[in-house]
């Protein structure tokens, strides 16, 4: 078990999070710029000494303020990768490798680094200089490196940020193959939701030094805790709502039927809708009338080049009726493109009640 409890006052910010979690895992800390994640990583490492707190990995202590334990960066046996990399430019790719292997014999280092040279598939360039690599190679050549000490928990910050998208997602493979073929223990920091997704095999949900929920990505994408949450993890629909019954809200000016939940009557919470989850209907559809339905116009979207988010706002009854438009949906190009919404602009949507998720103020 990872057993950590950080408490740090700094001068406008404080950190102050607890995180248990299962070990031979890739934990991921997810969160806006800000959030306290890279702090979190540099107080595991020893680079920052929080105030109070514990951090133990299984039985071995790294830190306990009470106890007076703070073991130096070099003895917590931590492996760490960060966004600048710090390579050393002056030595080869198998010597930057070596570089922390000094108590090795040179046997052991050159047996070592060969090693590591093929897990990460540079086995032809450890004579290279750093500066004749791609950065997708010099990205692999520090994972190496933090690796190379066999390391009870490897740090990794952001570290593939600076890369072209295909890229990422080949050291994100990486990452992921190596972690299960080593068992290895594994802190991610992003703040992106895909990569945050695709890796975690329990994902941390970062703000303002604290953490709001830690569950599996799936957990979270289905059922944020919190309306903080949901914005953090990218739900664009967050609407004020009314409980009626154990099935009815009442959001705006209008009543939907969701799935069964246990909040008295009169109880005020905020109503979820992730955008990729709000369906557009033909009028003419067989099903049109089925679920919670509203009728109108695509006001108007914006494009990444992957995805569209459309505003929609309704004709009749309101969801929020004291904004220019009543939600939000995405979908991928090659659906625009195929429904023609650049002409076609008036629509029924569709909000089935297993895609709307309530949490309590």
């Amino acid at each position: 078990m990872l057993s950590i409890q950080i408490h740090k006052q700094f001068d406008a910010f404080a950190l102050a999070l607890e995180l248990n979690a299962p070990q031979e895992k890739i934990i991921v800390l997810f969160g806006a710029s800000g959030a306290g994640k890279s702090l979190t990583l540099a107080a595991i490492a020893g680079f920052v000494t929080p105030d109070a707190g514990r951090i133990a990995i299984g039985e071995r202590v790294l830190f306990d303020a009470a106890c007076g334990v703070n073991l130096s960066p070099q003895a917590r046996r931590l492996g760490m990768m960060r966004q600048d990399l710090a390579l050393f430019p002056h030595l080869s790719v198998a010597d930057n490798i070596a570089y922390g292997l000094q108590n090795k014999t040179r046997a052991a280092r050159a047996a070592r680094v060969r090693e590591l040279l093929a897990l990460t598939q540079l086995e032809n360039f450890g004579a290279r200089n750093i500066a004749e690599l791609s950065g997708g190679q010099q990205q692999r050549v520090a994972l190496a490196r933090a690796l190379a000490i066999e390391p009870a928990l490897l740090l990794l910050d952001e570290p593939f940020s600076a890369l072209d998208a295909q890229t990422r997602v080949d050291l994100r493979r990486q990452v992921k193959t190596l972690q299960q073929r080593l068992r290895a223990n594994i802190f991610f920091v992003t703040h992106g939701l895909g990569e945050a997704v695709w890796l975690a095999d329990e994902m941390a949900v970062l703000d303002a030094g604290r953490i709001l929920q830690m569950a599996t990505p799936r957990e979270i994408l289905r059922a944020p805790k919190t309306a903080r949450v949901a914005e953090i993890i990218g739900v664009k629909n967050i609407l004020p709502a009314q409980i009626v019954n154990a099935t009815t809200l009442r959001v705006g000016e209008m009543e939907l039927r969701v799935e069964p939940h246990a909040l008295a009557p009169h109880a005020r919470g905020m109503l979820c809708v992730r955008p990729e989850r709000v369906m557009l209907v033909r009028p003419d559809s067989p099903n049109a009338e089925r679920g919670n339905t509203l009728t109108g116009i695509l006001l108007d979207e914006e494009s990444d080049g992957d995805t569209v988010a459309l505003r929609f706002r309704s004709d009749g009854a309101r969801l929020q009726p004291t904004r220019a438009f009543d939600l939000q949906i995405d979908v991928p190009v090659y659906v625009y493109e195929r429904l023609n919404l650049a002409r076609e602009r008036h629509w029924r949507v569709a909000l089935k009640p297993q895609a709307l998720h309530l949490v309590t103020l």
